[in-house]
């Protein structure tokens, strides 16, 4: 198999630190992108880089990486890079890939830049340069919610009715991934309107970040309420789709499918009902999600597929983030 010379830009949870959470490995067999990168075979991880002397020395001794540098400029097999996996915050992405002149593809965590323009820059330049580019965004790369997306949800409950939300810990963090995910399952975000009246807080990792209830705008008249949590209390992102033959919840982040049939109604002859005693739950494919991000890139470099989650889907997810943040400004309470 071809072993493509990887380096990872950043260190911290999502590039190791998730690995170390006990409750994390009981629900994730790769949480990581150093645990993929330690066992992945298409993937040769070289080098990784980061500004922390701890962090460098957590992947050298743990996670056996041969290069650990500060910064990309003391990089020392710099042009052999082929794949670049970028977990950095978003203002350390700046001219990251003008140092790296043998790239093929990088894996990018959300958001993609600093604001829509940045990331649009970002996205132009991987596209002029032929650099296949693709966004963590999990839950495409899960089949069980890929099945859904390709018909599996219309069959299992029928055409949606009504459509509920919950997201925490930011719009630009959580949020993101809540609104790819109802674009993945529900086809594509016509609109989004944030609610003015609701409440609205700060709370999450992403600086200037906030939370405030939300409708996205679908096809077929379709709209999605989206409300925010704080994770203070409790973490949970999820979707309930309420369809004509039953109703899908995803739960526990999408850890969870609960699925509840209709039958006749208990109360009212000819009528029909959601028969909640019936429910059935099932786990998803999410654990497994990040190795399989990093199979659809290896298949994508070798010419077998195409990209699950390009960084025109990220770009687009963006774009309706930024327009919720920019028409959603009051005050923070």
């Amino acid at each position: 198999m071809i072993r493509y010379k990887t380096a990872l830009i950043g260190f911290g949870r999502i590039a190791a630190g998730y690995a170390d959470d006990p409750s994390t490995a009981r629900c994730y067999s790769y949480a990581t992108h150093a645990q993929v990168l330690r066992d992945h075979p298409a993937f040769d991880w070289l080098a990784v880089v980061d500004p922390s002397a701890e962090a460098r020395a957590a992947a050298s001794s743990r996670w056996g990486v041969p290069v650990t540098v500060p910064s990309l400029d003391e990089l020392p097999n710099a042009a052999a890079i082929e794949v670049v996996v970028i977990a950095t915050p978003p203002e350390a992405r700046a001219g990251l890939l003008d140092r790296l002149p043998s790239l093929r593809a990088v894996l990018v965590e959300k958001p993609l830049g600093v604001d829509l323009a940045a990331a649009t820059a970002f996205v132009e330049e991987c596209n002029k340069r032929g650099i296949a580019g693709a966004v963590n965004f999990p839950r495409r790369y899960d089949p069980e919610l890929m099945l859904l997306a390709n018909g599996g949800l219309v069959e299992s409950i029928g055409r949606p009715q009504v459509v509920f939300g919950t997201y925490g810990n930011g719009l630009r963090n959580n949020g993101s991934h809540l609104i790819d995910l109802v674009s993945m399952l529900l086809g594509p975000v016509v609109d989004a309107h944030p609610v003015l009246e609701g409440r609205c807080f700060a709370e999450g990792p992403i600086a200037g970040d906030s939370n405030f209830p939300f409708n996205i705008i679908l096809q077929n008249d379709l709209v999605a309420a989206i409300q925010p949590l704080a994770f203070s209390a409790y973490r949970e992102v999820s979707l309930d789709i309420w369809g004509e033959r039953g109703r899908m919840q995803f739960l526990h982040e999408s850890l969870t499918l609960l699925n509840t049939p209709v039958a006749d109604n208990r109360q009212l002859a000819g009528a029909r009902e959601l028969l909640y005693e019936a429910s059935t739950q099932r786990s998803s494919g999410l654990g497994r999600a990040l190795y399989l991000a990093y199979d659809n890139l290896a298949a994508v470099l070798r010419g077998d597929a195409n990209l699950l989650c390009p960084l025109e889907n990220g770009l687009s997810t963006m774009r309706i983030v930024e327009n919720l943040m920019m028409h959603g400004k009051k005050r923070v309470t």
